[in-house]
């Protein structure tokens, strides 16, 4: 017995360390990143390039662990980018449409769904039709539903005005009153 926990505390502290190493590359390849994506701000570029994403899959990955493992380093390196550029703004309220006060995010969709997925309460429940938005919020965390009787909140994709959030066009409104409340949202409606 005491061999066994002898054992269980040298991988402990083997796992430790790797996490701290792994924790430590993952902070040099996130500041890697932010200059990449500086430099296609600057050159206009959109910040997701998902062929020379599918070059280092096929590169880097060996089996199923390793494809899932990088897969989520682009989510997160892209997502932070995005979330990084947009806190210097996320302050001030940038938008005012008839009398509400909106905080503007501007990006491609799916880094503004992830974002949402960010700004909503943890386990959410979301009841949504589109498999690539769902396939989103589930992977931060949220709960997709088949049906919610009385949603606390629905937000349209077209872009529909008086919403407490409004999603068009590569541009997302999040109102003052949606951030004033939502700590009481924990069930949501995407159309």
């Amino acid at each position: 017995m005491i061999e066994f926990i002898n054992n269980m505390d040298t991988l402990r502290n083997e796992l430790y360390n790797n996490s701290r190493d792994i924790i430590k590359l993952l902070e040099e390849r996130r500041e890697i990143a932010g200059k990449i994506g500086e430099c296609k701000v600057a050159g206009g570029l959109k910040i997701r390039n998902r062929e020379r994403e599918i070059e280092i899959l096929k590169s880097l990955s060996y089996d199923h662990f390793t494809e899932f493992v990088l897969n989520l380093l682009f989510e997160f390196s892209i997502n932070y980018e995005v979330l990084n550029r947009n806190s210097a703004d996320s302050v001030k309220y940038s938008r005012i449409l008839n009398g509400v006060k909106y905080i503007e995010y501007r990006s491609e969709r799916d880094n503004l769904i992830f974002l949402l997925s960010r700004i909503l309460n943890p386990g959410t429940v979301v009841l949504c039709d589109y498999h690539e938005i769902s396939k989103i919020l589930i992977s931060a965390g949220h709960h997709i539903a088949n049906a919610i009787e009385k949603p606390d909140l629905v937000i349209y994709m077209d872009g529909r005005e008086n919403q407490e959030i409004i999603i068009k066009d590569g541009s997302m409104l999040i109102s003052e009153n949606f951030l004033a409340s939502k700590a009481n949202i924990y069930t949501v409606e995407i159309q």
